[in-house]
């Protein structure tokens, strides 16, 4: 990942990536095995999913299964987006009344 600077400052698209892939990714290692975990569960536990109380029979379990794992890098993509974009706007709210400064230390 290469972060661009302008004038010693940080580019605002920069920061965001910084903060969108950040979120993605370690939210991902945290939320992927445990959502693997509830689809093996559910899949294990014999008991047919319910949709509206009715029991989804067939493939219906396997198919509910399946969606929660589809569904993460869709939920995590977009809190990665609101999250990142909140920072940016902090970010560049905080840059109008005092320089964000990128130094070598």
């Amino acid at each position: 990942m290469e972060l661009r600077t302008k004038d010693g400052q940080l580019k605002p698209g920069g920061a965001f990536k910084l903060v969108a892939t950040g979120y993605f990714l370690g939210a991902g290692v945290i939320f992927l095995p445990l959502f693997a975990l509830v689809a093996v569960i559910t899949l294990a536990a014999g008991v047919p999913p319910t949709v509206d109380g009715q029991p989804a029979e067939g493939g219906g379990g396997v198919l509910f299964a399946v969606l929660t794992l589809i569904m993460v890098p869709v939920v995590l993509a977009m809190q990665a987006v609101m999250l990142g974009g909140m920072a940016v706007l902090g970010l560049w709210l905080y840059q109008m009344r005092r320089p964000i400064r990128i130094v070598e230390g």
